[in-house]
């Protein structure tokens, strides 16, 4: 199945989209600064340091990535520009699935912002991408990561997930599920719609009522 994922999605603090080469420098200069905070979690963190270049080329291949639907990776922005983390989706082996992902820049944790853009992408994959389900996946030990789709009433799996990354090793991972019935609930029942727009510019319009209506 091949979704139709934003390129950019506005909430009320943040700006999540698709990267330009002109973000190859904060995007640097915040992974940089956090190579510790997100070495046990983050698998991608092994390849730190980039140089400029090598950043660009990065931004390349996740553009192309996402262009052929096989993953789909945004910065997490605020309104002022500030890069401060990126998020998006995992493409996996069931056609019907979005995966969420996050990481934040240390110095922002304890704002909401994660948990925000949680809210937006999961409103945005069963409402205007075309996912039947938005899943989290995370190692057993990653409480923090845990802690989004606990508090968004996401619904535990008795499935292991694929293999998550923790301190050099691949694990067994913890699942958590969302559908269309979670729309009714809060969070996302009182939520505010983020505004999309796709690669030409153009306003995603979202359905006349909400899917759970």
């Amino acid at each position: 199945m091949r979704f139709t994922v934003p390129h950019r999605v506005e909430t009320e603090r943040l700006v999540l989209r698709r990267y330009t080469h002109a973000d190859a420098e904060a995007l640097g200069e915040v992974t940089t600064r956090n190579v510790d905070h997100l070495r046990r979690y983050m698998e991608w963190i092994q390849f730190e340091p980039q140089s400029i270049e090598q950043r660009r080329a990065l931004i390349d291949t996740l553009n192309s990535q996402a262009d052929a639907g096989e993953d789909y990776t945004l910065g997490m922005f605020l309104h002022s520009g500030e890069f401060i983390g990126g998020t998006g989706y995992h493409v996996r082996a069931h056609p019907d699935r979005l995966e969420l992902g996050y990481w934040i820049d240390r110095a922002q944790e304890g704002r909401g912002l994660v948990t925000e853009a949680a809210v937006a992408l999961t409103l945005v994959a069963l409402n205007l991408a075309g996912a039947d389900i938005v899943d989290v996946a995370h190692a057993p030990s990653n409480e923090r990561s845990a802690s989004i789709p606990r508090r968004l009433g996401f619904v535990r799996q008795e499935a292991v997930a694929h293999g998550c990354f923790d301190d050099g090793q691949m694990h067994d991972g913890v699942m958590w599920w969302a559908t269309r019935d979670h729309l009714t609930q809060e969070p996302f029942a009182a939520a505010p719609r983020p505004r999309a727009w796709g690669a030409d510019g153009t306003e995603f319009a979202w359905p006349a009522e909400r899917a759970d209506a």
